[in-house]
């Protein structure tokens, strides 16, 4: 089995590294990925024998990275990357997650207060650059009950879909621009191939409503090698129409679990919820044409 979706310490994780490898190895994984965001240092870390050996699978090196379709902030998942030329390469094109952070706030600050959303006096001293703006915000906003009439009762009760729904919907008083800090499509996913990756397309029907004009978009005028087509939230409609487009586009699959640790208490590495299932055939297509770390 595998899993080519997940995040450590080095991103928006919560584990190490080497907790990580731990579970893989206790979950009998084939090959896994870990794929943080907008950085590939922890494949530095895996230089360390004494880390590496502790999964005896297969390693390929990964990456997801913040980008834009329609406007809309999306990611990319690379596959087979030079990790320490992936390393360079982001830092000439992102600016640091704090830094990112600090700035998100700031402008969704200005953008509740504009949307008449009730917040604590002074709700700003109590943020701390590591916390994402959505989390934080999320928990301020939800505090008042006065405003759960500007918010869907999803996103009432997620701060991801607060993510997805609003800050990332530009047809929304919350959206946040990021013109400034997120590259295009095409950018980031010439990062990707400029570090000999592969480029696919991740969690596709995470941004709802949007999730369809979306991929016909990126169809239509990019080029990308592959789907996620296995995804801890798919439904098995989802979960098929992925396959027959990824057949009729010749298109590569990929699959993973998006394991966050206690940012995603319920999503578990190498099987979601518990019941996904991503058979190691999958890579026969593509496995040959991507450089492993081991």
């Amino acid at each position: 089995m595998i899993d080519l979706h997940m995040h450590t310490t080095y991103s928006d994780g919560t584990e190490s590294c080497s907790t990580v490898l731990k579970k893989c190895k206790e979950k009998n994984l084939d090959f896994i990925s870990i794929t943080d965001h907008n950085t590939a240092l922890v494949y530095e870390e895996l230089e360390d024998k004494n880390i590496s050996s502790l999964f005896n699978g297969h390693i390929i090196p990964g990456i997801e990275l913040n980008t834009k379709a329609l406007n809309i902030p999306i990611e990319i998942l690379g596959y087979g990357i030079d990790y320490k030329k992936m390393n360079q390469l982001v830092k000439n094109v992102y600016i640091p997650a704090e830094e990112r952070n600090k700035i998100e706030v700031k402008r969704l600050y200005d953008k509740c207060i504009n949307a008449g959303i009730i917040l604590d006096k002074n709700c700003l001293e109590n943020y701390s650059p590591d916390m994402f703006a959505s989390t934080f915000f999320h928990k301020e906003i939800t505090k008042h009950e006065e405003n759960k009439k500007i918010l869907s009762e999803e996103a009432w009760n997620s701060s991801k879909i607060f993510y997805r729904q609003y800050m990332s919907d530009p047809k929304t008083k919350l959206y946040v621009e990021m013109d400034d800090f997120v590259p295009d499509f095409e950018t980031a996913s010439n990062l990707v191939r400029m570090a000999g990756g592969l480029v696919f397309i991740p969690h596709i029907y995470e941004y709802k409503k949007n999730s369809e004009p979306i991929l016909e978009h990126i169809l239509q005028n990019y080029k990308i090698d592959g789907i996620e087509c296995y995804y801890t939230t798919f439904t098995e409609d989802q979960h098929e129409r992925l396959l027959n487009i990824c057949k009729e586009h010749n298109l590569f699959i990929s699959g993973g679990s998006d394991f966050h640790g206690t940012i995603k208490p319920d999503v578990d590495i190498g099987c979601g919820y518990g019941n996904m299932q991503i058979p190691n055939e999958i890579l026969d297509s593509w496995k040959n044409k991507v450089k492993f770390f081991k």
